[in-house]
């Protein structure tokens, strides 16, 4: 990876003057959440932030092109918190993240969405059938929030018989939002006629299929993420969230559920009310070639698929037949467990000696498969089953060292023997390497300059199979004037867990900007990790009965300022 690759994302800065902060607060900016945290491709935003711009002149810098935030400098009264975002009409759908800063510091990084469909915004009252909000067909982003402990919101939808509408919610997945949405489908009468909690994550999707002609209602509300000893509906201020509805084209997945840089054929996407000619998909690959964007205007939605470093395969009826389907090594094959009780099937040879790494993933991509495998040699004996290899992580992984030459076979299945639509997942079979990360306490760090070096410890993570190498570290991004020497981590010293690089700049340098850290082998430079840290603020708690790991993001962010 490029060690500037990360570095280069784009200020599209505006700063101004408010008039409301006086220059003897000097203060940073202290953003939590944007309401509404996203937009449409092409449109102008009017976003509220909570909590304040900190000491003008206040810029933001985006991780990604497309976005331009505007700061009045003459607010009107009772709109000192309201920004506008310009969402480029070629902007590429999907997360952005977002930080304020000024002279003094920076907010920590946010969320912001973009999408394609025409978007809306909560209209309250809506707590109850009789004063539902109407949403327009066939498809529209409702940006809500659940402002207050027991707040319920309600909007309905005409639905002709046999017309299959999608309700997706995004909120404590992307948007960090503190809440656990439920929704609901009722008729006219009020009855539930569906309910779903979660889907992805904590975010729920529901599907409905009309039985007959009338008007329906989605009720939404939310218990908090991280729970507490109430029992009531939950909501604040920071409970945002975006509603999807769609009665048009909507994916859920793609197969394979990954790419390949070498792939010339286009992926096909499984998902509701999908026309044959959005069936089939050719993936764009982004700037850092680890993921690959789906989307198309028709799309009610879009998918990130990651970039596989092999050919990716799929399924075939083999993996139903006794034998299995045959694999070679290194592979990565996506699999769909249909229906309840399935056991997918492979088979591959291997020879005495080799160490091989098997993971699935798909929880952690946002589908329900809680995967089991299981390995036998040519002569049916188990030699290994696994199930979650950490507590309440439900995706199967394992290294195994093959014991003879010869055929083995790998059971792929649900742990508790479910199955359906959305039970897919992808299988991959590798060489087992060594491997490392870095990650720092901080996302962002600031130096008076003037006073002594600061410090920025990096924690080097060298994962199982031990990674044995010396490693580099270094930091990127500096401007004239500072100055950070290179570290070597060394396995069997002190430095091989962790190591602290002493920053310093001379005393009129003032800086405001991303900084990288990045760890290179010096056994082997093609193996280079960059530093991440867990972003404050928005990242779910751990300690929970389904634990998220934390979010963690490349983004660093540096602070220069005058004694």
């Amino acid at each position: 990876m490029s060690s500037t690759a990360r570095i280069l994302p784009v200020v599209l800065s505006i700063s101004c003057v408010l008039g409301l902060f006086s220059s003897s607060m000097a203060a940073p900016p202290d953003i939590r959440y944007l309401n509404p945290a996203g937009g449409q491709v092409g449109q102008k935003v009017d976003v509220t932030i909570d909590k304040n711009l900190g000491t003008l002149p206040v810029s933001v810098w985006t991780s990604a092109p497309g976005l331009m935030v505007m700061i009045p400098k003459k607010p009107a009264k009772g709109k000192e918190k309201q920004i506008t975002i310009q969402i480029d009409a070629s902007a590429k759908p999907g997360l952005y993240w977002l930080r304020f800063h000024n002279a003094e510091g920076a907010s920590g990084i946010r969320p912001f969405l973009v999408g394609t469909l025409p978007e809306q915004s909560e209209t309250e009252p809506n707590n109850d059938l009789a004063h539902a909000q109407k949403c327009p067909q066939p498809a529209v982003t409702i940006n809500g929030v659940l402002s207050k402990s027991g707040d319920v919101d309600t909007y309905s939808v005409a639905l002709k018989k046999g017309q299959t509408l999608v309700v997706s919610q995004t909120a404590n997945e992307q948007l960090g939002s503190p809440m656990d949405g439920v929704l609901q489908i009722l008729n006219h009468r009020g009855t539930v006629l569906s309910l779903i909690d979660d889907t992805l994550w904590f975010d729920p999707r529901i599907v409905f299929t009309a039985p007959e002609e009338g008007t329906y209602y989605i009720r939404t509300f939310a218990f908090p993420a991280d729970p507490n000893s109430t029992i009531r509906f939950a909501g604040s201020g920071s409970y945002i969230y975006r509603l999807t509805f769609s009665t048009g084209p909507f994916v859920d997945h793609s197969l394979p559920l990954a790419y390949h840089k070498s792939a010339s054929k286009p992926v096909r996407l499984e998902g509701w009310n999908l026309p044959d000619h959005l069936r089939s998909h050719q993936p764009n690959k982004d700037e850092t070639n680890s993921t690959a964007l789906i989307s198309n205007p028709q799309l009610a939605n879009w998918l990130k698929i990651p970039m596989s470093t092999t050919p990716t395969l799929l399924e075939s009826n083999e993996s139903q037949q006794e034998k299995g389907q045959p694999l070679s090594i290194p592979t990565s094959i996506t699999g769909k467990i249909s229906k309840p009780e399935e056991i997918d099937v492979y088979h591959f040879t291997a020879k005495k000696g080799e160490k091989l790494t098997f993971k699935v993933d798909s929880h952690t991509m946002g589908y329900p498969l809680d995967a089991h495998l299981k390995l036998f040699d040519a002569k049916g004996k188990l030699l290994k089953e696994v199930d979650d290899p950490v507590r309440n992580h439900f995706d199967a992984r394992f290294d195994y060292s093959i014991p003879a030459d010869g055929e083995y076979r790998l059971q792929v299945t649900d742990r508790y023997q479910h199955g359906g639509f959305r039970h897919v997942y992808l299988l991959s079979i590798h060489p087992t390497e060594a491997n490392f990360e870095l990650q720092t306490p901080e996302e962002q760090y600031t130096l008076t300059t003037g006073e002594k070096p600061l410090e920025i410890e990096v924690t080097i993570n060298r994962l199982s199979p031990r990674f044995n190498d010396d490693i580099e570290i270094s930091l990127a991004g500096l401007p004239k004037g500072a100055t950070c020497k290179t570290i070597v981590s060394k396995v069997k010293e002190k430095t091989g867990k962790s190591v602290k690089l002493k920053l310093e700049a001379k005393p009129d340098v003032v800086f405001q900007g991303p900084i990288e850290i990045k760890g290179i082998s010096l056994k082997d430079k093609t193996k280079v990790r960059t530093a991440s840290a867990v972003i404050k603020g928005i990242s779910p708690k751990r300690n929970t009965a389904r634990p998220k790991p934390d979010l963690k993001l490349p983004y660093l962010w540096l602070t220069l300022k005058k004694k």
